[in-house]
């Protein structure tokens, strides 16, 4: 995946945000760096978070248990789960909620 130092509105980048992509190219994305990630809530307000799914970046007892996945235990892809990087605690977002995401920040990379 290419890395974007800005990913521009919806209307803009409908390749990157086209459902059913957008849940996996945010993950790919929070696997590799921090990231900020602008929603709406579900109360109408606007969020800008950043956050990652960089094991080094989780604090060990705050690290997700890990746990095999089989048929019966299905990801639910409308909401990605991810570590706030401020808040040090795990928070979720509605993935069609998504404004738009940075990437590529010099002051979280490594």
């Amino acid at each position: 995946m290419n890395k974007y130092s800005n990913v521009t509105p919806y209307r803009e980048t409908n390749n990157f945000f086209a459902k059913p992509n957008l849940y996996e190219n945010i993950k790919d994305f929070l696997h590799s760096e921090v990231i900020e990630v602008c929603f709406t809530k579900k109360n109408g307000d606007e969020r800008k978070m950043l956050c990652t799914l960089m094991d080094h970046k989780i604090p060990g007892e705050m690290a997700p248990k890990v746990e095999e996945l089989t048929e019966t235990n299905d990801v639910n892809k409308d909401y990605m789960n991810v570590f706030d990087i401020e808040a040090q605690g795990w928070r979720s977002f509605i993935v069609a909620n998504v404004k738009y995401i940075k990437t590529d920040l010099n002051d979280y990379s490594a």
